[in-house]
């Protein structure tokens, strides 16, 4: 329904105007005091405007409204690993400060060996809304995937895994948690470090 109160052009696209307004009532769906920032608007387009540079399509929406409530989800997160760690202030972690994220948030205070933190860029620089892929400039977007992948990390890569093979809960105390949003998937897999 979203989709075609937003289609006032009646293309079966969203051009970047509409895919702000769509990204403003996700925002207001979560509580956001603040509209998108051209930067997230940018990020959206760069990463889902598959069809066409300019429009999304309604399957390209779709996806966006998902992956955009995650990042919603995860904003504050972010937030503070950049106020925190961003030292030079550009609005992205470079591979020393990015470094000292992973040492501090993720590690236990440990500094990542370079096979493990090339391990790391090599997953999480994927480009973001004003960075390319490969540039080890992890941006805002990027910065989501840092603490998913490190946990992922094969035994195998360096030291740097050391840290979630130390903490890593017996399978007994595995448990599966489940979201009470229905509209979110049940599938899938999470890393919780505590």
């Amino acid at each position: 329904m979203w989709f075609k109160d937003l289609d006032d052009t009646y293309q079966d696209v969203l051009d970047r105007a509409r895919v702000a307004k769509l990204l403003k009532l996700l925002h207001d769906d979560h509580g956001e005091s603040t509209p998108p920032s051209a930067a997230e608007v940018d990020w959206v387009m760069r990463k889902n405007a598959l069809s066409s540079p300019d429009s999304m399509t309604l399957q390209e929406c779709e996806t966006v409204v998902h992956t955009y409530k995650s990042y919603l989800k995860r904003r504050p997160e972010i937030e503070r690993a950049f106020s925190e760690y961003d030292a030079d202030g550009d609005d992205f972690l470079n591979r020393a400060e990015l470094s000292r994220y992973v040492a501090c948030e993720l590690n236990g205070g440990d500094a990542p060996d370079d096979e493990a933190l090339d391990w790391l860029v090599k997953r999480v620089d994927v480009g973001g809304a004003f960075s390319d892929a490969n540039d080890v400039m992890i941006g805002r977007t990027e910065i989501m995937r840092a603490k998913d992948e490190w946990c992922l990390m094969p035994d195998s890569v360096g030291s740097g895994a050391s840290f979630a093979r130390r903490n890593r809960a017996p399978a007994s105390d595995a448990r599966l948690v489940e979201s009470d949003d229905e509209r979110e998937p049940k599938k899938g897999c999470a890393c919780v470090v505590m």
